[in-house]
């Protein structure tokens, strides 16, 4: 996996390479034009930016890369704690956010969200992670967090058959993708809770192994459902686990610090699309979002 990391800190730069060089293809950056111009030389998985920079901020760069039809995923860092920087840039595509000081193996669990990206899907269904009802877009997954970009990519696919979904469309609904469905399978499915992953991302577990492990466990199933019209696409996603209650979560406005861990999917997700409705039990969510062909005329 090919990622490039700015920040303008000697330090921070030093402690990401000593930390992932073993484990990801790491580029290094320490401002914002530098990072552009490797952008525009190199291709990349994922693009990890510290929003205060030189030369040319995160936000900035961030601009140019989208002017420039560079759809790279990026996970932004800040030091501010102000949410309106990071609802600026869920505005723009960012699949994440991360207040200064924060641990690396909490930002290591979000990198392997986006691994195994091409996975041929053919060996999904073969392996039966995935079966699909007939023809309909309606699916069970055997649920594994590692796993979680392949199904992803098997979510759009079929996303693709609708003539109105454009790029914009798929990198929203992706970001909602990697939180919802990653929520299904970590705290409904392994049943993991928000405690729970915090002490082990503190402890610097494998937290992916703790989470399929359960899945392994408890022998249960995410269910995933797709319908789309003229207007827009539903998405509802649904685990047989015991739910949560929703109203519990955090508020990331009032307090971005509480959602450093718990809370951040139901944020991010709020961020990219139109409504999202959870059931009572909280094992189900339904999101909805108009086609962006729509809402530019």
């Amino acid at each position: 996996m090919k990622i490039l990391f700015v920040d303008d800190e000697d330090t921070i730069r030093e402690l990401f390479w000593e930390y992932f060089k073993d484990e990801f293809n790491v580029t290094l950056a320490s401002d914002g034009l530098e990072a552009l111009t490797i952008s525009n030389q190199k291709t990349f998985d994922l693009i990890i930016s510290d929003i205060s920079l030189p030369k040319l901020n995160g936000i900035q760069f961030i601009q140019k890369l989208r002017a420039d039809g560079n759809q790279t995923p990026f996970l932004v860092i800040t030091g501010d704690s102000d949410i309106q920087i990071a609802i600026d840039v869920f505005r723009m595509g960012a699949v994440d956010f991360f207040l200064k000081p924060f641990r690396m193996e909490a930002l290591r669990s979000r990198i392997k969200k986006f691994e195994n990206a091409d996975v041929d899907l053919t060996l999904l269904f073969n392996s039966g992670e995935i079966i699909q009802f007939s023809a309909d877009c309606r699916m069970k997954l055997r649920p594994q967090i590692k796993k979680l970009n392949s199904y992803i990519a098997f979510i759009v696919k079929q996303i693709l058959n609708s003539p109105l979904a454009t790029q914009e469309d798929l990198i929203s609904i992706k970001i909602v993708l990697y939180e919802l469905l990653a929520n299904a399978i970590e705290h409904g499915v392994a049943g993991v809770s928000y405690e729970e992953k915090q002490d082990c991302l503190e402890s610097n577990e494998d937290y992916f192994k703790l989470v399929d492990s359960r899945c392994a466990e408890n022998n249960t199933s995410v269910f995933v459902e797709i319908s789309m019209d003229d207007v827009g696409i539903t998405i509802v996603i649904r685990d047989e686990g015991n739910g949560f209650a929703v109203s519990q979560i955090p508020n990331p406005v009032i307090n971005p610090a509480a959602n450093l861990v718990s809370g951040r999917g139901i944020f991010l997700a709020k961020m990219n699309i139109d409504s999202i409705v959870y059931n009572e039990k909280g094992n189900e969510v339904r999101f909805f979002k108009t086609w962006y062909k729509l809402m530019q005329s």
